[in-house]
């Protein structure tokens, strides 16, 4: 365990000597699950889910702290206490997470057994505890019998049903510890701290990974005669639907997933993704992925293997990676997203009425803001850290920037800059909020005042003529200086992750820089528009694939933003002589267009010239 300000961690509890310790790659016993009893301040009481040694079966045991309350710092392995010991016939499919609801009961997740399409048929025989969800009650008085009781409330009690502490009962039998029937490998689920629905991840065979939601006990999801929601063929006569509960949604196994890993429903206070959306990920792709509004977003592709998700005090989720990392999880903001629905919207800055217009993409209206001068920049921001972009500008005859925060619909302003100058603001510290930056070409100086602690830095990088480009390259949630230089097509970056100087030649004198994360990654891309052909090029992050779009015409102004929220940036151009925005939809690849503005206009997401 880690204590709050340290950095080196200490054992709570050494379980090394019960636990079977893997033995090949496709071996996944080991210490599976943790849980703190509701009364753990006052009781000290904590219950893990093991492989036990010798025999593999899965343990479920409950400790006390050494004190006896939650203020100690160790575990009394002297006060094991074992509720249930289940025998596994294979090494894999062990399920292994255990939680308490709501409701004061502890929940256990098995999986079928192991081996490949449940051999045993076990997920759907109700006379054994694998390939279930459980529930149970460890509140048991003094001088039990028994180490747990089943709650009354359980869907499999009365006739025809027995408590199953070994495992299994006799043939025929229900187990009465049986929450939800029907589970392959239940990896990592959770309760929604609004709704309580318990949100399983269920690890697939070959085609399809699934998320079921179960509001509920009693319910069947279907292993093994469905694979999500379609039929396995194992079991062709049982292949009923409406005997089952389907999936809430499924995955496949394309471009290397191959196993979910389940996380949260996002109940979070800093507004890091959408309320009510659902964290994921795929062990296998190191992809962090997002359900939200139907439909499957991309957060972060990372090159490692993601085992598991937590959740803090406040609801905000971190992703858990086999390396020992642990990384808060953010949804990339939109540029330009005014209304924080993570879209980026239509918006224009009319000098000549000093106003502002916005198309909101989350309602369908229109805001009309009164904000700015004539020859003010555009140059919306999240500067107050609520993740939605506030209408702002920089005044170069005066250096200062005006900004209208969202937060608290209140006006601020800062001089920071001078006539000249080229806007570049952006998260440079990493604390979730834009920080006022300029670029001086006649120097090639930027300049950053932090948002953080009010403090500023100045660095040199770059050189006269060039156009910075700030943004998120290197993944590590921080702008990276960086600046596109026009008289040799080269782009030029100090990454902020470690410091290194980074430069690649992509471009022509005349080309626009249009940075921009093309492929979902958590990376910005090296992207350039050639207004004398109308045709985007992009060089992708992950892979290296060059990919040329045919987009726009010669006095179109590029816009890149995610118009559609998947995730993804997309394409898209504003063309001033009419007001009209054309945007290629990443995910599905449609077109996009509206009529929103007029000539003489500037569009609100940030743009470049050459």
């Amino acid at each position: 365990m880690l204590q709050p300000g340290s950095t080196v961690p200490t054992d709570f509890i050494n379980l090394s000597s019960k636990i079977t310790v893997p033995t090949s790659t496709g071996d996944e016993r080991g210490l599976l699950g943790l849980a703190f009893h509701p009364q753990f301040t006052s009781n000290g009481k904590f219950y893990v889910d093991y492989s036990q040694v010798g025999t593999g079966a899965t343990v479920i045991a409950e400790y006390t702290t050494t004190g006896g309350t939650g203020a100690s710092n160790t575990g009394d392995i002297t006060t094991e206490r074992v509720l249930l010991t289940i025998p596994q016939p294979f090494s894999n499919h062990n399920g292994g997470m255990v939680e308490f609801g709501v409701d004061g009961y502890m929940y256990i997740g098995m999986g079928d057994g192991g081996s490949s399409n449940d051999p045993g048929a076990r997920a759907q025989n109700r006379s054994v505890l694998l390939g279930k969800l459980l529930r149970i009650d460890v509140n048991i008085p003094m001088g039990s019998p028994v180490p747990y009781l089943i709650p009354p409330t359980n869907p499999f009690t009365g006739a025809g049903t027995a408590r199953c502490d070994g495992g299994s009962t006799t043939a025929g039998t229900t187990c009465q510890e049986l929450w939800t029937v029907g589970m392959r490998n239940p990896w990592r689920w959770s309760f929604d701290r609004v709704t309580n629905d318990l949100w399983v991840a269920d690890v697939g065979q070959g085609a399809v990974e699934e998320v079921d939601v179960i509001n509920g006990g009693g319910g069947n999801y279907g292993w093994r005669v469905y694979e999500g929601t379609t039929c396995t063929n194992l079991d062709p006569s049982l292949c009923i639907p409406g005997n089952f509960t389907m999936p809430l949604f499924v995955y496949n196994h394309s471009g290397g997933r191959c196993s979910i890993t389940g996380g949260y429903v996002y109940r979070g206070t800093q507004g890091s993704m959408p309320n009510g959306s659902y964290t994921f990920g795929d062990y296998c792709t190191g992809e962090v992925l997002m359900w939200n509004n139907n439909a499957q977003v991309l957060l972060q592709d990372t090159p490692r293997s993601l085992v598991s998700f937590g959740e803090d005090e406040d609801g905000e989720v971190y992703a858990l990676f086999n390396n020992g990392r642990i990384d808060k999880i953010s949804r990339a903001k939109a540029s330009a997203d005014l209304d924080g629905d993570f879209k980026t919207d239509f918006s224009v800055f009319r000098g000549s009425e000093n106003k502002w217009y916005a198309y909101n993409s989350s309602n369908g209206t229109v805001r009309q803001q009164s904000f700015g001068l004539a020859g003010d920049i555009p140059a919306p921001e999240d500067f107050d850290g609520d993740n939605i972009s506030d209408i702002a500008v920089f005044r170069p005859s005066n250096g200062t920037w005006y900004y209208f925060a969202s937060s608290t619909n209140t006006i601020g302003g800062l001089q920071f800059g001078s006539n000249g100058d080229v806007p570049a603001a952006g998260d440079f510290d990493g604390d979730a909020r834009s920080d006022f930056t300029v670029f001086r070409p006649s120097t090639g100086v930027w300049y950053t005042y932090r948002t953080s602690d009010g403090g500023y830095s100045i660095r040199p990088f770059g050189l006269m003529g060039d156009i910075p480009t700030a943004g998120d390259f290197d993944g590590d949630g921080k702008y990276d200086v960086a600046v596109f230089r026009p008289s040799n097509g080269v782009w030029y970056r100090l990454n902020s992750s470690n410091d290194s100087f980074f430069a690649m030649n992509f471009g022509l004198n005349g080309d626009i820089p249009t940075p921009g994360d093309f492929d979902g990654d958590g990376r910005l891309d090296l992207a350039v528009f050639r207004p004398s052909t109308g045709i985007w090029y992009r060089l992708n992050s992950t892979g290296g694939a060059f990919v040329a779009t045919a987009w726009g015409l010669s006095t179109d102004v590029p816009v890149v933003g995610d118009y559609d929220g998947d995730g993804i940036e997309d394409v898209g151009v504003f063309r001033p002589s009419t007001g009209t925005w054309y945007v290629l939809r990443s995910s599905n690849g449609s077109l996009l267009a509206s009529q929103f503005g007029s000539a003489g206009d500037e569009p609100g997401p940030r743009y470049d010239t050459p």
